[in-house]
């Protein structure tokens, strides 16, 4: 009876360590998906920066940092009691590259390359081949000391971007502002085409991200001054305008957008969303109060969205206009200068940004028209200030 007993008791501990063992199997594999989640979008953070905007660009020295960035973020992350490490060589656990969709087998393959990549693929091990597998707790009872396990994640960042869509947890982090995009007749020098397209603008700051502070040194990156007008003035004769957004263009609301954002019924009437490219016209204020200088002044150095105005048309409030709205780009406030009479000069630079609120053109729902009516094509022009980074499924 005792044998018996005791061979019931073996099969009972082996059935449970089994049981056990796959438990934690599968805990060391949720973890090693979630450090290389991690660091798989710290490395697609770490690419996107303002390096970008600079007139030599070295992508190999982008991805190195990048993928010191994706390991430092791994390595803080335990899997089984051990930190996660991951390979650095050209070969190892981190690669760059675009995914290329073949649409008619609804398939898709990774191709690893450094030339404008889109994708950035980590892989996290813990493998007996590499000599750091996952120990099991009752190797004895079930005969198996280790095993291996790995997760594979993939990141995308896109620039395509058809508009931007507040969510109740992320605001669309846009000014109120909007920037003098260009001058048809080719006389203005304070436009965004002039100063920044064509990189006439002055470049005498740099915003370092170690110390968060603005430093008055050259990045390679063009700056453009923004002139508001003095009350009882014409706007036309500034190159910046202050947006009505459900603001009724009030200091404090203006305010609470600057240090917010924007929220879903801020846009209620361009149905709750922020064209990223197509055209819409509202009224814009071309006076920059104190008040609003001084929240201004508060983002110093935070990247923000704003909008583009190729025209406006005078109104006849003093300081009111109509604007034509068309393009978003990303900017980093770097000096606020108050000016006389309730005027200032606001100093900017193009960042480089990732925003949740994106929407990428290619998830957006294809229009099927009607019987008698073809939807018109949109063309996407892609987006070298503002991306959006996800979990590519």
């Amino acid at each position: 009876m005792q044998p018996a007993i005791a061979f019931a008791l073996l099969v009972v501990g082996a059935a449970i360590g089994l049981v056990l063992n796959s438990l934690w199997k599968d805990s060391a594999t949720v973890e090693l998906r979630n450090a290389a989640e991690a660091a798989a979008l710290a490395a697609a953070g770490e690419y996107l920066n303002d390096a970008l905007l600079a007139p030599l660009v070295d992508p190999e020295l982008q991805i190195e940092l990048a993928k010191l960035r994706a390991a430092e973020v791994a390595f803080s992350n335990r899997v089984a009691g051990q930190p996660v490490e991951l390979d650095l060589s050209p070969e190892g656990d981190i690669q760059f590259g675009t995914r290329l969709y073949n649409h008619e087998n609804n398939d898709s393959v990774f191709i690893a390359t450094h030339e404008n990549p889109d994708v950035v693929e980590v892989r996290a091990t813990r493998l007996r081949s590499h000599g750091n597998p996952l120990w099991f707790f009752f190797s004895g009872v079930t005969g198996r000391a280790e095993a291996d396990a790995q997760a594979i994640v993939e990141v995308a960042f896109e620039n395509l971007i058809d508009h931007f869509q507040p969510t109740p947890s992320a605001l669309v982090p846009c000014l109120p502002l909007a920037i003098l995009a260009s001058d048809p007749q080719g006389k203005r020098t304070d436009t965004w085409a002039y100063a920044i397209e064509q990189r006439h603008g002055q470049d005498f700051f740099r915003f370092d991200e170690t110390t968060r502070q603005v430093i008055e040194e050259p990045d390679g990156i063009p700056e453009i001054e923004l002139k508001s007008v003095p009350l009882n003035s014409s706007s036309l004769a500034g190159n910046v305008h202050l947006l009505e957004f459900a603001n009724d263009l009030g200091e404090m609301q203006l305010i609470s957008q600057i240090a917010k954002g924007l929220t879903a019924d801020d846009l209620r009437l361009l149905q709750g969303r922020l064209p990223a490219q197509d055209r819409f016209d509202t009224t814009g204020s071309g006076n920059i109060t104190t008040p609003v200088q001084m929240a201004l002044e508060a983002q110093i150095g935070q990247p923000r969205l704003c909008l583009l105005y190729p025209s406006a048309e005078e109104l006849n409030v003093p300081g009111w206009a109509r604007l034509i709205c068309q393009g978003v780009v990303a900017i980093r406030v770097l000096q606020v200068l108050p000016e006389g009479n309730e005027s200032a000069t606001v100093i900017v630079q193009p960042t480089v940004m990732t925003t949740k609120t994106a929407v990428l053109a290619r998830f957006l729902e294809e229009d099927p028209g009607d019987f008698f009516t073809k939807p018109e094509e949109k063309l996407f022009v892609p987006n070298r200030f503002v991306y959006k980074i996800f979990l590519n499924k």
